[in-house]
């Protein structure tokens, strides 16, 4: 009995560490999306490497975007090397990465035009594995 309580006292403490943590990470990261970034909301991802032969694991998230706004996108990984794409319908808008050159974007800035349903596609590089947190903010004019 007193095992099971130390246990479950145990797991509620770190439970809570690691949710402040979390909170800190995303604050961290919600204050390097820029001047005039009024945060909205996160994206916490954390995917496992793709195995052979199979496409590379992907978060998705829908969100509804209001037209003539300008929402700012900001990664800031953990572990790997993450890319963020918007998608309306099944038509991709915006990328932080451009396979051409070979570049990355961070952060990206979206002028959304029209308002309605949006895709946010997080994925990692080459399949592998990786933590990134994504923070979705809100641009003043």
């Amino acid at each position: 009995m007193k095992l099971t309580s130390i246990l479950a006292i145990i797991t509620i403490i770190s439970a809570l560490l690691l949710q402040t943590d979390r909170q800190k990470m995303v604050q961290d990261c919600a204050s390097k999306a820029g001047e005039g970034a009024i945060y909205l909301r996160e994206f916490v991802v954390d995917l496992p490497k793709a195995e052979k032969g199979e496409r590379p694991p992907m978060f998705r998230q829908s969100v509804v975007l209001r037209g003539n706004n300008i929402y700012r996108f900001n990664l800031c990984n953990q572990k790997g090397e993450a890319v963020i794409c918007i998608y309306d319908s099944s038509n991709q808008i915006l990328s932080s990465y451009d396979a051409v050159s070979n570049k990355e974007y961070n952060p990206i800035n979206f002028l959304c035009r029209k308002t309605g349903q949006y895709n946010i596609v997080i994925f990692f590089k080459n399949g592998k594995a990786g933590e990134t947190i994504g923070i979705m903010s809100h641009i003043t004019k």
